[in-house]
């Protein structure tokens, strides 16, 4: 139903989301930035809310409760309650988000969302099945604190990847993802000595990352709402072109203004390459005029 990326009437991307005309030059940044995710131009994507702060609030939400269970804020006896909030804000909805990040064409925000989502999924379900004394073995045997362990090592490693992606894009994302690495790591090693604060810190670390995600998806909010970035992300300066395709994929592209700021900063993008163009030397009749 959707075509592809080299399909797409507005160009080619990469498979970091990247947006670049068809001479291969990159658009120059709009007044208007916007999605942290560096969405890439899709035919349809602006015919689509941005589901990403939906994913956001909820996995924040979800690595909050999950933050109180750590550091003891609340009661070892309502642990079942907490994993049943976080089994649908952390795991269900942010799998339903990343499927409607791929119908976007933004396979950065559809990857991350599916891997935290399955975490979330696998992690609170077990906690689940075990808080209710589903796993008799388990309850005889004790935790399978190795396995766990893997796990967690395993999501922090993929989140280590996720840094070095998002130094592309924006600080917001670096920080949201490196607070997740090391909540996991903390958490991972609380497991294994048994350290109890070390899993403290974990918890904490979990705490951050909530506050990352609802930052960043006020962020992604206000700018739907408003059409210009009053809360930032702090893009960094060789992310502005993450910063401009950003603003052509949401629904603010619709926007007289946007569109207008869009093919102003595209003409002077053509503009510059037309007079950086080589000018050819006195062959055929081509004396001083510009090959484009």
């Amino acid at each position: 139903m959707f075509r592809g990326r080299k399909g797409s009437a507005a160009g080619t991307g990469d498979v970091m989301g990247s947006h670049v005309n068809r001479d291969g030059a990159a658009p120059d940044m709009a007044i208007y930035g916007g999605n942290a995710f560096g969405h890439s131009v899709s035919p349809t994507a602006h015919l689509l809310a941005d589901p990403a702060p939906i994913g956001l609030f909820m996995f924040g939400l979800a690595s909050a409760l999950s933050a109180g269970n750590y550091l003891r804020w609340t009661p070892a006896s309502i642990s079942y309650v907490i994993f049943t909030f976080t089994f649908v804000s952390g795991g269900l909805i942010p799998l339903v988000v990343s499927l409607l990040e791929i119908i976007r064409n933004n396979m950065f925000a559809a990857v991350t969302f599916a891997t935290y989502g399955s975490f979330f999924l696998s992690y609170t379900f077990f906690g689940l099945m075990y808080a209710t004394g589903q796993f008799p073995a388990l309850l005889r045997d004790g935790l399978p604190l190795e396995g766990l362990q893997f796990a967690l090592l395993m999501y922090a490693l993929l989140s280590v990847v996720f840094i070095g992606l998002s130094i592309r894009m924006n600080f917001a994302l670096t920080c949201l993802f490196t607070s997740i690495a090391l909540a996991y790591f903390c958490l991972a090693i609380g497991l294994t000595h048994d350290e109890r604060r070390v899993s403290k810190a974990g918890g904490y670390f979990s705490i951050c990352v909530c506050i990352t995600t609802w930052w960043l998806a006020i962020a992604e909010l206000v700018f739907d709402v408003t059409g210009k970035p009053y809360v930032p992300v702090f893009w960094y300066p060789w992310g502005q072109d993450q910063k401009m395709h950003s603003a052509m994929s949401s629904r603010r592209a619709l926007d007289p203004h946007v569109q207008a700021a869009i093919a102003e900063s595209h003409s002077k993008r053509n503009l510059k390459v037309n007079r950086q163009a080589p000018v050819p030397a006195n062959n055929g009749g081509t004396d001083g005029q510009s090959v484009v």
